[in-house]
Order: C-alpha cells, then structure tokens, then sequence
C-alpha cells in the first residue's frame, strides 16, 4: 500500500508539470495569435509550474538513490555519479 501512495505521489506530480507545459503552450499561441498581454502572464505561470514539478520529480529521484547510496562523491568537482559495483574478490575454493 505505500508503494500504491508512493506511485499515486509521483504520477499526479507528473501530469501537474505536464498541464503546465500545456497551460504554457496554449498561452504563446493566444499571444501569438491576439497579442493579448495578459497571455505573457499565463505562460510564466505554466512555465512556473512545469519547471516545479519537474524539480519535484529530481529531487525525488536525486533523494531516494542517495538514501539507498546509489551515490557517492567522486568524479570531476566531487560532483555525484553513480557508484560502480565491483565483482566479489573471494577466492574460489
């Protein structure tokens, strides 16, 4: 069931950023077609709200593999990459 909620979270996340891409196309067509200023406004909100639920889903993603330590600190600048599993050095026998 907390996977069930976990999902339900993430996919209405996901169509809330996508009905603010649409919200911002359907704006700059009616500001493209009328001129109207009000339009201008409108796409900065869809915009707004795209690019919120779009860090939402980062954020999300970034978060849960840092808590299963899927990340570590290396590379260029200490920026995260993805940690590399190394086979098992036992010896056979």
């Amino acid at each position: 069931m907390r996977h069930l909620s976990a999902w339900a979270v993430l996919i209405a996340v996901f169509l809330f950023a996508g009905w603010g891409l649409n919200l911002f196309r359907e704006a700059m067509e009616r500001w493209l077609a009328f001129g109207h200023p009000v339009d201008l406004l409108w796409m900065a909100l869809g915009l707004a709200i795209a690019i919120a639920g779009t860090a939402f889903l980062g954020g999300f993603v970034y978060y849960r593999d840092k808590k299963r330590n899927k990340l570590t600190r290396e590379g260029w600048r200490a920026r995260p990459v993805q940690r590399r599993r190394r086979p098992d050095r036992t010896p056979p026998g």
